[in-house]
């Protein structure tokens, strides 16, 4: 199971450690994810030839109704006045939120670029500890009460997984080993960028985690993730903050949630030094100049590009090549001179 691509918010190994403590629900959870695989693969093996039609990017809320399966019943819709079910309101304001702040801030017409109308399922199946993007919609489990609850009020949660759409159309980067953890990494970047855009946080303000809001008390730790400090959030986190420490086993389909903490921490350190909005724009700039198989030091190449060419262009600070250049070497990222 590890070793399978799936873009859920709560990695594998987190699940399985869960599972082994006797959590049933988390053991659930893992069984449904081959099923769910299987139609996130033949929805990137259709993206080339599949035809896009211009589409406004509305909302569609449905309710699966506690069985495993998507659009059962709609229950909201764009313009429609809000329901009884708290959870299906939450679901429409987070996932507008995250359209807006997209469309406000880089000009993306949804999560395609295209207008694709943005799909969420929520109070699937029973207990379901997670919530992931399949190639198509959103889907947001409940949580089990007991380690996690609901996932679809949760603002970083939302942007996390729809940002994994936004990923798939701008540069589909391999669900695998470093370009699988460039996946992970842009989608905990603006996971932490629009949480702090919707609370209205300073950086020095925020906490730079990703899930705080979704695990319980009784979870073994804080939250799913930390930008701020990989491999501190939890009891389970594997989360590297430097190269000489990278997960190189082929767990987690070869370390895509794990070695994410790479870039996680250099992207923390970029904003440190010139603030967020700028290091955003350059992180989703470099997003549209990446490719399928990119790996970090593609990354690194393409960055410094994309710093260079905006701090030209007066976009960003004369101090933005020179922050990202540090953040990265900080990790033990560093560009290699031929």
């Amino acid at each position: 199971m590890c070793n399978m691509p799936h873009c859920h918010i709560v990695p594998p190994h987190i699940l399985e450690a869960l599972a082994k403590r006797g959590n049933v629900s988390c053991k659930k959870t893992l069984n449904d994810t081959h099923r769910i695989l299987e139609k996130r693969n033949t929805a990137l093996n259709q993206l080339l030839v599949q035809e896009r039609l211009a589409g406004n990017g509305e909302r569609f809320i449905y309710d699966s109704q506690n069985k495993n399966r998507q659009r059962v019943a709609l229950v909201r819709k764009e313009g429609a006045a809000p329901v009884k079910d708290k959870v299906a309101n939450d679901a429409y304001e987070t996932s507008g939120f995250v359209r807006e702040y997209f469309k406000k801030t880089f000009e993306l017409n949804s999560i395609d670029g295209n207008g694709l109308d943005i799909i969420s399922n929520i109070h699937y199946g029973v207990k379901y500890n997670n919530a992931f993007w399949d190639g198509d919609e959103m889907t947001y489990g409940d949580g089990d009460g007991k380690e996690f609850k609901n996932f679809a009020s949760a603002i970083d949660v939302v942007a996390h997984e729809l940002v994994h759409g936004i990923t798939q159309f701008l540069a589909n980067l391999e669900y695998r080993s470093q370009s699988g953890a460039l996946n992970e990494h842009f989608s905990d970047v603006f996971g932490t960028v629009i949480k702090q855009n919707f609370l209205k946080q300073d950086i020095s303000e925020a906490d730079w985690l990703i899930g705080d809001t979704v695990v319980t008390e009784q979870f073994p730790g804080v939250a799913i993730r930390s930008l701020k400090a990989p491999g501190t959030a939890n009891d389970f986190d594997r989360q590297p903050d430097h190269m000489d420490n990278y997960y190189s086993g082929s767990a987690d389909n070869q370390g895509v949630h794990i070695n994410s903490g790479i870039p996680n921490k250099a992207f923390y350190l970029c904003c440190m030094e010139i603030g967020l909005d700028e290091s955003a724009l350059i992180w989703f700039e470099t997003l549209k100049a990446l490719w399928r198989t990119a790996d970090f030091y593609d990354m690194l190449d393409v960055i410094l590009i994309t710093a260079e060419r905006l701090q030209s262009d007066g976009k960003v600070c004369d101090t933005a090549v020179e922050a990202v250049t540090a953040g990265f070497a900080a990790v033990g990222l560093v560009k290699v001179v031929a």
